[in-house]
């Protein structure tokens, strides 16, 4: 993934990189493993009720990609509601990390995409430690089959560069 990257940054500035994969895979992880990189999350982009990727589009990827700032309101999901603006600058690498991250709706500002794969267990494990025993119900009813009817909908994996296995060599 960083040979990707590396290429793109000979001819790309800013560098444009979606790191896409269901909960609990290893996209955040990942992203993180990324030298210098801005990182946005599209959990950034939560209403409360559903991610807005149109705002994500308008206010994150087009500006960037256009080589302007972007600014824009983030999601805390501890206090349950907006904190304040960031800001993100059109230079070097900007790596948009989420479930949708790979979105259609974006998915051609990309230089680089990347999905992340982990089996149901490894996912389901790794949401539970973060989330709380109290969360797994919500992991299993409701958060796993939404992004599956999104995978099986948009089809993330096929525009894909390159799959990473998260499930063996993510430390999620």
């Amino acid at each position: 993934m960083l040979e990707l990257i590396a290429a793109a940054e000979l001819w790309l500035d800013p560098v444009l990189v979606g790191i896409g994969g269901h909960g609990g895979a290893g996209k955040t992880t990942l992203a993180g493993m990324i030298p210098g990189a801005q990182i946005v999350s599209t959990d950034e982009f939560w209403t409360g009720e559903k991610f807005d990727l149109e705002r994500l589009s308008r206010e994150v990827v087009e500006p960037v990609a256009q080589g302007s700032v972007s600014r824009f309101s983030s999601y805390d999901w501890i206090a349950g509601g907006q904190r304040g603006g960031r800001i993100v600058e059109p230079r070097g690498i900007l790596v948009i990390e989420g479930v949708c991250a790979l979105h259609r709706m974006f998915r051609d500002a990309y230089a680089v995409r990347v999905w992340v794969e982990a089996p149901y267990e490894t996912r389901l494990a790794r949401g539970v430690a973060r989330d709380g025993e109290a969360a797994r119900s919500t992991w299993v009813d409701f958060w796993m089959p939404s992004e599956d009817r999104y995978v099986a909908r948009d089809d993330p994996v096929s525009c894909a560069h390159l799959i990473v296995d998260g499930g063996s060599t993510i430390d999620a």
